[in-house]
């Protein structure tokens, strides 16, 4: 059934009484293939047993910290060592976490914006061009849809990559620029900065990376986002800070609620049916 479908269903049911669909279900217009709802159960779900281990390392850390001041001798010295090894392995278990995060925040904010893409081109635009902006100079109608690219009209081969500038820019090409969060577009830059980062370098980076992620940091004013493990007074493992991943979450949220403000009220080329 299409979402117009689904609102004259319901107004049927609700009889006499006034119906709206919210903004949150007309998202299903453009994502009619995608449960981001279930994906965001089950993200939660883990985030919440990964928080609940790190609370636990961190209540060990506490009782052996306890346990040293109260001690001498070699009963202390016992106490430090294993609170020296408990603290490294909370260390890595945070990295760990913070992956695990950014491997599924990452990829469904990636999912969500390129399905969305996908199914505004067939619902809205009928396969066809969108005329008067630069994308059209794409040699592809595929690239001109496809948000992991983005257009630059400096660059010999005019077409590259970069997930977050393509888009922010195909969102302005189709009009759904208006409808989007405040802040996305400085969250994807450092959730994506992050994932790259992670992902080719792993857990511990190379001193070069950590010095210049710690500059970007900086720069960008992503202190409340992400802090660190120092080793020798120098950044050593990056972690998405609770507050960001929080954040991340959020956005997504209003991110659906963007979505179906966009097609609320917007007349369909091709009708897309929510299976």
């Amino acid at each position: 059934m299409t979402p117009e479908e689904i609102q004259k269903m319901l107004e049927q049911d609700a009889g006499a009484e006034p119906f709206q669909m919210s903004e949150r279900d007309w998202a299903g217009a453009i994502l009619p293939d995608l449960d981001y709802e279930a994906q965001l159960i089950a993200i939660k779900a883990l985030l919440q047993r990964n928080e609940e281990a790190d609370k636990q390392v961190a209540a060990e850390l506490k009782k052996l910290d306890e346990y040293a001041r109260k001690t001498s001798g070699w009963r202390n010295e016992r106490a430090i060592e294993e609170f020296g090894e408990q603290f490294y392995v909370a260390i890595y278990q945070s990295a760990a976490h913070s992956m695990a995060a950014l491997g599924m925040i990452a990829p469904l904010f990636e999912s969500l914006f390129f399905q969305a893409f996908q199914g505004i081109r067939i619902r809205y635009f009928a396969d066809k061009p969108v005329t008067g902006h630069s994308r059209n100079s794409m040699p592809k109608l595929d690239d001109f849809w496809n948000c992991h690219f983005v257009y630059t009209a400096a660059s010999k081969s005019k077409t590259r990559t970069d997930i977050v500038k393509g888009i922010m820019e195909l969102a302005d090409n189709v009009d759904l620029a208006p409808h989007l969060p405040v802040g996305l577009e400085a969250t994807l830059e450092a959730l994506f900065a992050y994932r790259n980062k992670m992902l080719h370098c792993g857990f511990e980076w190379p001193q070069v990376e950590c010095l210049n992620f710690a500059k970007r940091i900086d720069d960008e004013k992503w202190k409340d986002w992400f802090s660190w493990a120092e080793r020798s007074g120098d950044p050593w493992i990056f972690y998405m800070t609770e507050k960001f991943i929080e954040g991340c979450l959020d956005m997504i949220q209003q991110l659906l609620d963007s979505f179906g403000a966009y097609c609320k009220g917007r007349t369909p080329l091709n009708l897309v049916p929510i299976s």
